[in-house]
């Protein structure tokens, strides 16, 4: 329970730390961010300056001090005797001649009758220095020294004959503290007006920066389902902003399309279904109407009718499968070659066209077999709804892939229509009737399959003026195939990827 009780206050202070973060905007994030690594840098550059700028007054007051002891040692060099009263430069300046014994010698008037003011005695010829020493100077003219109690002493040791000791001179740190203080103060005062300017600054221009993004999302908040076909205004510049707002508005693009088929695809499905179902009723209404020996024959069409139904149904259950990747695939070798002369002997036993197999050699792959068969047979029915009187297949070994081809001698396909066909629901003809033409999806299911095999399919047109033998039950057609449809299926040889 201790122990609970201990980590809840933290968990607590941390959540109410993440929901103010959430509170703020980007904008106040980055203004505070901003700031307060200014006013960090700020700071740790102020200190070195402020110790730099002591450092370097410092060292000229030390300067100072060590010339005015080596005068000082100089002109007792040169008299033989050390004064009674030293000169000195200035009113900000001390001087003492310290014995070997530690005993004053003399001093200037300003100091006179005090201890010596360091205990430093550097051999003669060195000089040493001492910072920061508190010195009370007696009062001696208008500028008062004992208001200074901070100061530099330079110590010069001498010897000349009988004479020894050391100057002692002390200059004032005054200045040099008062200058110190002055830009301390100028740069404590600098620092939060510098940290609110660069705080507001950088408010004014993230807003600035963010107000296509703002745009953007006020733009996209007021998209409904019925109006996908506005877009959010995209900036002139290049940028990261510019690249979203193109971003955002190739994916409204692709929602728009993808209602629209959506749409469609209901609009399209409500019109497959309401036709067969209304011949349907039409023809059990007639026959409950008028039982007798007709019923049979209107049974028979309802059948038909249902099993167009079932077969659109089922058509429907592939794509919407297939496309949530559902679709259970069971890998095995299948030889390509013997689906194809399969359903080309179906094609043959209808009797609607010539059929021609002389291009199929044999091809292994590793594959669905009853998907593959699936791809074959749309692939077959299609020609043969839109061939005059020859259907071609093709099958060969190209390198790792094996190629499929199916090509009829129809009207063809325009080039504009080529990847259309592919689309669900779509006939190139809507002017023909569901006893010619099929729901408009088997191509769709053969693309979605050949995905899914890791394959591609194409279409394009068949060659003209080319010799081709068709064989048929009684007799070898030799004729000149006509323009047409030539659909190319490259499936890969290796196994696809598993689905479950």
């Amino acid at each position: 329970m201790s122990a609970r009780a201990e980590q809840r206050p933290h968990g607590d202070r941390d959540a109410r730390h993440r929901l103010s973060a959430r509170r703020l905007s980007v904008r106040a994030r980055a203004a505070v961010a901003a700031a307060l690594i200014v006013g960090a840098a700020f700071t740790s550059s102020s200190l070195g300056v402020v110790h730099l700028l002591r450092s370097s007054l410092y060292t000229s007051v030390t300067n100072s001090a060590e010339a005015e002891a080596l005068d000082i040692s100089s002109f007792i060099a040169a008299r033989g005797r050390i004064p009674p009263r030293l000169p000195i430069a200035d009113d900000e300046t001390a001087a003492q001649v310290v014995g070997t014994n530690g005993q004053v010698l003399s001093s200037s008037s300003d100091i006179r009758g005090q201890p010596p003011m360091a205990a430093d005695a550097p051999p003669p010829g060195s000089r040493s220095t001492v910072t920061g020493v508190v010195l009370h100077l007696r009062r001696h003219s208008m500028i008062s020294l004992d208001l200074d109690y901070r100061f530099a002493v330079a110590a010069v040791g001498f010897a000349d004959g009988q004479l020894a000791g050391t100057v002692l001179v002390a200059a004032s740190l005054g200045a040099a503290d008062h200058a110190v203080s002055l830009v301390l103060r100028a740069l404590v005062l600098a620092l939060p007006l510098l940290v609110v300017l660069v705080g507001w600054l950088v408010f004014v221009l993230t807003g600035r920066a963010l107000r296509p993004v703002e745009l953007i999302r006020s733009e996209v908040a007021n998209l409904s389902a019925t109006d996908l076909h506005r877009r959010v205004p995209e900036p002139v510049a290049d940028d990261e902003i510019g690249r979203l707002a193109h971003t955002m508005n190739a994916m409204l693009a692709r929602l728009e399309a993808s209602t629209s088929r959506q749409r469609q695809l209901v609009a399209d499905v409500s019109h497959e279904l309401r036709n067969p179902l209304a011949a349907l009723r039409t023809q059990l209404e007639v026959a409950v109407a008028h039982p007798g020996a007709g019923t049979s024959a209107l049974l028979a069409g309802s059948i038909i009718e249902v099993t167009r139904l079932g077969q659109l149904v089922d058509d429907l259950l592939t794509l919407a499968r297939l496309d949530e990747a559902a679709f259970p695939m069971r890998t095995e070798d299948v030889d390509l070659d013997d689906i194809v002369l399969h359903h080309a002997e179906r094609l043959r036993a209808r009797g609607r066209v010539d059929v021609s197999v002389r291009g199929v050699a044999a091809a292994r792959l590793v594959g669905d077999a009853a998907q593959l068969s699936r791809v074959v047979a749309n692939l077959a029915d299609n020609a043969e709804r839109h061939a005059r009187k020859l259907v071609n297949f093709g099958v060969h070994v190209d390198g790792s892939d094996v190629v499929l081809t199916v090509t009829d001698d129809g009207p063809g396909i325009p080039a504009e229509m080529r990847e259309q066909v592919f689309e669900r629901f779509v006939r190139l003809d809507s002017a023909r009737t569901h006893k010619d033409s099929g729901a408009g999806l088997g191509l769709a299911i053969v693309r979605e399959i050949t995905r899914a095999h890791g394959g591609e399919v194409s279409v394009g047109e068949s060659e003209s003026e080319v010799e081709s033998e068709v064989e048929s039950e009684d007799e070898v057609l030799v004729g000149r195939a006509t323009p047409g449809a030539r659909f190319v299926v490259r499936l890969p040889i290796a196994a696809p990827q598993a689905q479950s």
